[in-house]
């Protein structure tokens, strides 16, 4: 009963998102714009703030990020060749798919349900996830679909391309912003720490319902085999290879391994329909994907959060 309640309001308001849609009640202008609202201002706040305040370790918790990439980085190429000779997929589709079997939804139901259930120390770790996330994955899934037409200048304007998308994303901008004055020591004007903590406040409700419209967008269709085995390689793989990588081979502090594990178990997140989205393949298969790790996410999150507790 206790995960039940923990994971209850996070359901709940994604149902009321989902409903939301699909009854009509909004019309897609309507809560396209609250999801605008949510990512490039409230969102933005929640990370700033919390990354001014955060106590950084010495060592930028390198090993606490070795721990978590390296296990992300083994499923990525163990999906990229189930993709290869299972689905026949060219390289373009073999990254596409490899990155939505890696890729975690860390934003719209990590940070929800991280501070449900672990408390606010457990932020940093989960903002470190989300902070490099976009930099490792999208750099390595570009390489590995760009492998077949391989030419250092193409390979290079595509990284520096994918530079410059980080950098004009309000939610990394936000975290190397807040990151800067925390570092530097420089303290916020009382008012705009307290504007900004106020504003931040809306972060998880609204992002929890954002989740639930942009599921009634997504159509399952015929893609069940392709989304079924990077749902498979998302919620049960990653997590089991993460928990032997936290617990067995690095030595990580007890909170930070138990946030990357939740981190680990999170549904398949919609950057991995971007990155398929920009390679324009793939799309129905990560989307399908994206949906149905959503609901089945429930079952790992719920075992971990019981092993936890």
């Amino acid at each position: 009963m206790l995960v039940f309640e923990g994971i209850f309001p996070i359901l709940a308001l994604a149902l009321a998102g989902y409903l939301s849609a699909r009854t009509g009640f909004l019309k897609e202008s309507e809560y396209l714009a609250i999801a605008r609202f949510t990512f490039n201002l409230v969102i933005p706040c929640l990370l700033f703030i919390n990354m001014v305040h955060a106590d950084i370790p010495n060592n930028f918790g390198l090993d606490f990020l070795l721990a978590f990439y390296l296990p992300v980085l083994l499923v990525y190429l163990s999906a990229l060749l189930l993709a290869r000779h299972v689905f026949k997929a060219n390289a373009r589709l073999q990254a596409v798919m490899a990155i939505g079997a890696t890729y975690s939804n860390t934003t719209v139901v990590g940070i929800p349900l991280v501070l449900q259930t672990l408390g606010s120390a457990s932020l940093l770790p989960l903002l470190m996830i989300i902070a490099t996330q976009n930099l490792v994955l999208f750099s390595v899934a570009t390489v590995f679909a760009e492998r077949e037409q391989f030419d250092m200048r193409t390979l290079a304007r595509s990284l520096l391309r994918l530079l410059r998308q980080l950098l004009s994303s309000p939610l990394t901008t936000s975290l190397i912003a807040g990151l800067a004055f925390n570092l530097l020591e420089i303290g916020l004007y009382r008012p705009i720490d307290l504007s900004l903590s106020l504003m931040s406040e809306a972060a998880i409700p609204t992002a929890l319902f954002v989740l639930g419209t942009s599921l009634h967008q997504y159509q399952v269709g015929r893609q069940l085999p392709a989304a079924l085995m990077i749902t498979a390689m998302k919620l049960i793989v990653l997590p089991l290879l993460v928990w032997v990588s936290m617990y067995q081979v690095f030595d990580i502090d007890p909170l930070w391994a138990k946030t990357a594990l939740l981190g680990s178990a999170m549904p398949v997140g919609i950057s991995a329909y971007v990155f398929a989205i920009r390679y324009h393949t793939g799309q129905p298969a990560v989307a399908a994907a994206s949906v149905i790790s959503t609901l089945l996410s429930l079952i790992p999150l719920t075992l971990i959060l019981l092993w936890i507790s």
